[in-house]
């Protein structure tokens, strides 16, 4: 099996964000519940919340679970389209800025695109890009999960819908 340099990069930079994002999520968390313990039970300590030993296994668990979770949440779909993908490239193009995307490069055989806003693009942790791999038919379109769901879903109902104009015509 081949292993791509640079997939593995993204992969090991995608799960040292999501450590980091975790570790945020949890130190806010036990934080909020530490400030209202704290009031409640003088002399408590922040390492006080926390069982002895329980701290490295906390450690692991999110080191584990940083390494499984871009695997689960971004991954390549096939895309069929009923022609080139040049045919569709302006539809392809309205639904992704309906969606807010902007587009951020196009070369040949391969569309980029990013989430319009810097909120968004922050609650993705950076990670928003989707792209088409337009060489062949069908288009491999390669993004977050849940984002890719709901694009894909909307560019399948637009090509429906405009070859059945067509049909009509």
């Amino acid at each position: 099996m081949k292993i791509n340099n640079g997939n593995a990069m993204r992969y090991l930079i995608r799960a040292l964000k999501y450590l980091v994002y975790f570790a945020i999520i949890f130190f806010l968390i036990v934080g909020i519940v530490y400030l209202f313990s704290a009031q409640k039970m003088a002399g408590i300590s922040f390492a006080g919340l926390f069982k002895e030993g329980s701290l490295p296994k906390i450690a692991l668990f999110f080191v584990a679970v940083s390494a499984i979770y871009p695997k689960l949440s971004f991954y390549k779909k096939e895309l069929y389209l009923n022609g080139d993908f040049t045919k569709y490239a302006g539809m392809i193009g309205d639904v992704m800025k309906s969606l807010g995307y902007v587009p951020e490069s196009s070369e040949p055989g391969l569309v980029t695109y990013r989430k319009e806003g810097t909120y968004a693009r922050l609650t993705r942790m950076f990670e928003d890009r989707i792209t088409f791999e337009t060489a062949g038919n069908p288009v491999r379109v390669e993004g977050y999960r849940k984002d890719l769901m709901r694009i894909l879903s909307a560019i399948s109902y637009r090509v429906r819908q405009e070859d059945r104009e067509q049909e009509t015509n």
